[in-house]
């Protein structure tokens, strides 16, 4: 996609630059040609590695259905999406949000806390994304931004900011001026650009010494941003994928973990976090204190995702005491297992036509109720009813080292309210390849140990939801 011309302005870079750009971003991924980053401060580094760190969940309303979410990530994954056929599911990463049922309208998020003079810390909260590999938030200026509750991060205030340099072994791309630039484009057509910089970044939970430490992160500076992480809740992006510039990555821990609840905030919470938002009892974890319990998968990097062998899909309809035999969709042999990306960056579970299309009809042959057509949406599989009717369905899906992840209600489906009618919907869509979202990996505790490449699933309440 080309820059406007305001953006261009914002790029004063030489034609070997723009080149460059070219080069390392058309893919959206920019990091093969970095060394590793600086070690940081002693000090902290013997606090991250001889312990771990916990960023508590933030579940953020917003006045987007679940509806209208999964319409625009089916629409931005269409190869007519802007003519541009890279924006198919799996080619480039997704990056829309996941929510909740309408009644609460929620994402989650983590609060990013980064210093800016010796007793003042700027809170914002970002999303969490496995699939991408650079950490971003709005800057001030930010003179073509979505709009967001936060300020835009102010630079001039931080006694500990700093912008690479060309010669940083992080880099990217140099402007003419000798300092560095960073452009992100995602498959949902939103994009982030501005300067590469780095600064403290402050971790911990208030009232609890043994949490806090701060931290040199390289992040990238926005100053141009139509991202669709930024939807009026959060104000950036905590990259969480396998790259250098990853924010695991940089800190040097060996594993983290997220559990989303599946549970429901209900009309009369009230929001008094400061920022409009809930806190949870869940969290996102880091070094020793992630949970790593459950079967691993082994996992390898897929861009700057993390990528598990598919091997199996098998449905299933009945009650506990009325169990149907199995159905087997799809069952490849050791050869035909398909890459399967991990991705909280993406809300929906996809699969390729081949094995979702037979999915979806015995699905719908067994919950027998009026499908609702949406005629600009047709990929979308509604129908006249609720959970309870089909609180039967449940779709297994089977993993390389015999892990099995069965997924029900919740996880496969969703619920709204469409002109005083209560539908039921797939939480699935048919893509060019397989990729786990967020909202199959409710309830489910999924711990990456990047030491020993392999992923943990295991059911969880995921400390369910308390409101402060």
């Amino acid at each position: 996609m080309l820059l406007t011309c305001n953006q261009e302005r914002i790029f004063d870079i030489s034609i070997i630059a723009a080149l460059a750009i070219a080069v390392r971003f058309i893919s959206g991924d920019a990091t093969a040609a970095h060394e590793p980053v600086a070690a940081a401060p002693s000090s902290n580094e013997a606090s991250i590695a001889g312990g771990g760190f916990s960023l508590p969940l933030v579940r953020q309303r917003s006045t987007v259905s679940m509806l209208d979410v999964v319409k625009e990530e089916i629409q931005l994954a269409s190869p007519s999406h802007d003519g541009d056929h890279a924006a198919i599911a799996g080619e480039k990463k997704l990056l829309v949000p996941l929510y909740g049922r309408p009644q609460s309208r929620s994402t989650y998020l983590v609060q990013l806390r980064i210093r800016t003079t010796t007793d003042q810390i700027s809170p914002r909260y970002v999303l969490f994304d496995t699939g991408s590999d650079l950490s971003w938030t709005q800057c001030h200026p930010c003179t073509y931004c979505s709009f967001t509750p936060y300020p835009p991060h102010d630079t001039s205030k931080s006694r500990t900011f700093r912008r690479l340099s060309c010669f940083d072994p992080m880099c990217e791309v140099c402007s003419v001026n000798g300092g560095c630039l960073f452009k992100r484009r995602y498959g949902d057509g939103g994009t982030a650009a501005g300067d590469l910089v780095s600064d403290i970044f402050h971790f911990g939970m208030t009232g609890d010494d043994s949490y806090q430490f701060e931290r040199d992160v390289v992040f990238g500076c926005a100053n141009v941003e139509d991202c669709k992480a930024v939807r009026g809740y959060s104000s950036g992006i905590l990259a969480l994928g396998f790259g250098k510039p990853s924010f695991v990555m940089q800190l040097g821990v060996d594993r983290f973990s997220y559990c989303i609840p599946a549970s429901e905030i209900t009309d009369n919470d009230d929001d008094d976090d400061g920022g409009g938002g809930e806190r949870s009892a869940s969290y996102l974890r880091f070094g020793s204190h992630a949970r790593m319990s459950g079967k691993r998968v082994p996992f390898w990097q897929d861009g700057s995702g993390y990528a598990v062998r598919l091997k199996s899909v098998v449905y299933q309809h009945g009650s506990r005491l009325n169990q149907q035999q199995p159905v087997p969709i799809f069952a490849g042999e050791e050869a035909a297992a398909m890459p399967m990306l991990v991705d909280s960056g993406t809300t929906l579970l996809w699969l390729p036509g081949s094995v979702f299309y037979p999915l979806q009809r015995k699905i719908q042959e067994d919950i027998s109720l009026t499908r609702r057509y949406d005629l600009a949406h047709p990929s979308i599989y509604c129908y006249i009813g609720n959970m309870s009717d089909v609180e039967a369905v449940s779709v297994t899906l089977g993993f390389d080292g015999g892990v099995d992840l069965e997924l029900f209600d919740p996880a496969l489906f969703f619920t709204e309210e469409v002109d005083g009618d209560d539908w039921v919907c797939l939480a699935a869509a048919a893509g060019n390849r397989a990729i786990l979202g967020m909202y199959p990996q409710r309830s489910i505790n999924v711990g990456f140990d990047l030491s020993s490449m392999e992923i943990a699933f295991v059911r969880d309440e995921c400390d369910l939801v308390w409101c402060s």
